[in-house]
């Protein structure tokens, strides 16, 4: 029950940081990462914006309950199950944000969801851990799927956003996870253990490397948010959960099932049609 209460408390607090982003940003309008002067209003609209700043709120309490998460629990777990916030994200960008959320994309968020619930629960976490302490892609005008790409295509701006957000964010689940399973399982603390264990996490070079990870990603989802709908951009992201399952495996040696092989190849599909 106490795992059900995290993980549901993880993914409320993404999604309203996720959407708090998404609304200050549709004010803000487009922004080019890559053109370094038209970054300074920027950062003087990210410091005043009272949205932003609840977003940021919401995201830090999000990246603490997610710390906790992978320090007690498999990071193969804990990343599908959190990507229940598709759903969450789709009806909140939709109810809140009035965005048009066409059927297709309904169809693709749910099956990306199911994608990632079969990997999450292809294998329950073998315990606790014990360790101390781009829109559309296109080709001569043709749209082609996003499993072509290998064979030469160019990307739109909105799909490329989307990869270079995916690989951050999946290179600082892997790296946080790496370090909070060397600093141990994270429970009930008192003062003095909670400042032990902060000093842990910030002189880490694992978790400092995945921050700075996840500060990329950020910046990144900043950016594609001004011009490209929440609704879109996060079930595309799903492209982390491949990458990170992946990293999992080879680099965590986390246990893969056939079932969870599935799973990701619905995720796979699900990106796939999401265009």
């Amino acid at each position: 029950m106490k795992t059900f209460f995290l993980l549901a408390a993880l993914i409320i607090t993404q999604v309203l940081g996720d959407i708090g982003i998404s609304h200050a940003m549709k004010t803000f309008g487009t922004v080019n990462p890559l053109d370094l002067p038209s970054l300074i209003p920027l950062f003087f609209f990210l410091l005043t914006n009272i949205w932003i700043w609840a977003a940021i709120f919401f995201l830090v309490c999000s990246l603490a309950l997610y710390l906790t998460a992978i320090s007690r629990l498999d990071l193969s777990f804990v990343l599908p199950i959190h990507a229940f916030s598709y759903v969450v994200n789709a009806v909140f960008a939709s109810w809140l944000l009035g965005e048009q959320v066409a059927p297709l994309r309904w169809l693709s968020t749910f099956i990306i969801s199911l994608g990632v619930l079969l990997v999450g629960l292809s294998k329950r976490p073998n315990s606790e851990l014990k360790t101390p302490a781009l829109a559309k892609i296109s080709l001569k005008s043709r749209n082609i799927p996003l499993f072509l790409f290998p064979l030469g295509l160019s990307l739109s701006k909105t799909w490329l956003a989307v990869i270079v957000l995916s690989l951050a964010d999946s290179a600082g689940d892997l790296l946080l996870a790496l370090g909070m399973k060397k600093i141990g399982a994270i429970g009930k603390m008192n003062f003095s253990q909670i400042l032990v264990v902060l000093r842990q996490i910030i002189t880490n070079p694992a978790v400092l490397s995945g921050i700075a990870c996840q500060a990329i990603a950020f910046v990144t989802f900043i950016s594609v948010l001004s011009w490209a709908d929440i609704s879109f951009v996060r079930p595309a992201t799903a492209l982390t959960y491949i990458s990170s399952m992946i990293g999992a495996k080879f680099l965590l040696k986390e246990e893969f099932g056939r079932e969870r092989l599935f799973g990701i190849t619905l995720i796979g599909f699900g990106v796939v049609i999401h265009q």
